[in-house]
């Protein structure tokens, strides 16, 4: 029991410390060659750039990450979830509908994705209604705010297409412009980027997961 218990705080200590995320290829850059972004521990990143990305969202985690990008024009659709303490020993979990937040930066700017804070668990359930926030750059102040991101929460579930559809990446490019991207994000768009990213496996397996909900709903 005592080797579980050190094992355990050895991996929350890891996992609360690791909070630099790199998410290019190639040898490691320096800061002021990068984009950085910080994620609150409150939002949980559903995709960047139509891109789901491995150990974005840190299991055990007690600290902000920061995201290490390459410079230029970003989407990052995520969510507001938070574990609260009742009465009693209970507990609640609050979570939001996916937001878009946009965020574009040159080499060595630093942005951070923000919303209002509730103080306990009833300004949490009311913000989780209607959730939204924006980026800001920390260096001009500028403040992006959140647009839809065209996904719906269902029985606790995101509409959004599941692996292997949607397939985990290390590794995220910038989007060519951002400047002509001001439509939200459709369930749609998503659906067709993730199509032409999997390879032939993933597309069979997608294709029979389609049938087989085809034959569920007869």
């Amino acid at each position: 029991m005592r080797l579980l218990l050190i094992a355990t705080f050895i991996l929350v200590s890891a996992c609360s410390s690791s909070t630099a995320i790199k998410l290019y290829e190639g040898a490691a850059l320096l800061p002021e060659q990068l984009l950085l972004v910080d994620i609150p521990v409150e939002l949980e990143v559903v995709s960047i750039n139509e891109r789901r990305l491995k150990g974005v969202n840190k299991l055990l985690s007690s600290s902000d990450r920061t995201l290490h990008l390459q410079p230029g024009d970003y989407r990052i659709i995520a969510y507001y979830k938070n574990l609260f303490e009742l009465p009693g020993g209970n507990h609640e979990v609050i979570k939001s509908e996916p937001v878009l937040f946009r965020v574009s930066g040159a080499a060595g700017s630093h942005h951070r994705l923000s919303f209002r804070v509730p103080d306990d668990v009833a300004q949490a359930r009311e913000l989780a209604e209607q959730f939204s926030g924006y980026s800001v750059d920390l260096a001009s102040d500028e403040r992006r705010p959140t647009e839809a991101s065209g996904m719906m929460r269902s029985g606790g579930f995101l509409n959004i297409p599941t692996t292997p559809a949607l397939a985990s990446h290390s590794s995220v490019a910038p989007s060519p412009s951002d400047t002509a991207a001001t439509a939200p994000l459709s369930y749609s768009d998503l659906l067709k980027a993730s199509w032409r990213q999997a390879n032939s496996e993933e597309r069979r397996e997608f294709l029979r997961w389609i049938a087989e909900q085809a034959v569920e709903s007869e």
